[in-house]
């Protein structure tokens, strides 16, 4: 028997190339497509003169079993009884062909993966810029009962124990002077703070008594270092 993958039962046999992977996110398959007649040639696993086939064998990886890449492959002139053969040049073979048997959504479903991610950062960057020019330009003409989502602690170091996520409102505007009143409430989370956003905090019970002036420049100052994280209007 030959040392070196130069048989088809060495690959190995179809039958394990065949079987899915049980993992739903993450796992991996194969298949063997039949690429025609090879001829009648001596199968020295035989001993006889046999039929052969142009068979390819290959595996691929998956992501949810939508993107796939093929991982391995290998083109044989097989025995149609045993299996056993040679294995074939690929270029040489796919020159013939004109092009790859196998089929397209194996060869490039992971570059479609790739072009979402592509997409999907793209995407993200561009709405963050769009985003904080929205927010740039609230801060620029602030209005009294505008929301800002901000760290507390780096405006009011002593409004809370911990650094804190909490809720300030535009109480008054005196030029470039802003007056903001500071929460009774902070939390570790900002899922705290968006759900106090949508009722609460428009609320005056809200508040403590009193506030806190800061001039434009800081806000904006404040919303560069993202201490100031996101205005509501």
């Amino acid at each position: 028997m030959a040392s070196r993958r130069e048989d088809l039962a060495l690959f190995p046999r179809h039958q394990a190339l065949t079987g899915e992977a049980t993992m739903l996110i993450w796992g991996s398959g194969g298949n063997t497509l039949q690429l025609g007649d090879a001829g009648v040639a001596h199968c020295p696993a035989c001993e006889k003169d046999r039929m052969f086939k142009n068979v390819l064998v290959y595996r691929y990886a998956h992501i949810w079993y939508l993107f796939n890449w093929v991982t391995k492959k290998a083109y044989f002139k097989a025995c149609e009884i045993c299996g056993r053969g040679p294995e074939q040049d690929a270029k040489a073979i796919e020159a013939k062909l004109g092009k790859s048997p196998i089929p397209a959504f194996r060869r490039y479903g992971g570059f479609v993966l790739l072009g979402l991610i592509a997409l999907a950062i793209v995407g993200g960057v561009v709405a963050s810029k769009q985003s904080t020019a929205e927010e740039n330009a609230l801060l620029d003409h602030p209005q009294v009962g505008d929301l800002y989502t901000v760290y507390v602690d780096e405006i009011v170091p002593d409004a809370f124990d911990q650094r804190t996520y909490g809720v300030m409102r535009v109480a008054q505007i005196n030029g470039d002077t802003v007056s903001l009143q500071v929460p009774n409430i902070g939390y570790d989370k900002l899922k705290g703070v968006f759900a106090d956003l949508r009722g609460d905090a428009k609320n005056e019970s809200y508040y403590a008594p009193g506030t806190v002036q800061l001039s434009l420049d800081k806000l904006k100052q404040l919303h560069d270092a993202n201490s100031l994280i996101d205005v509501t209007r």
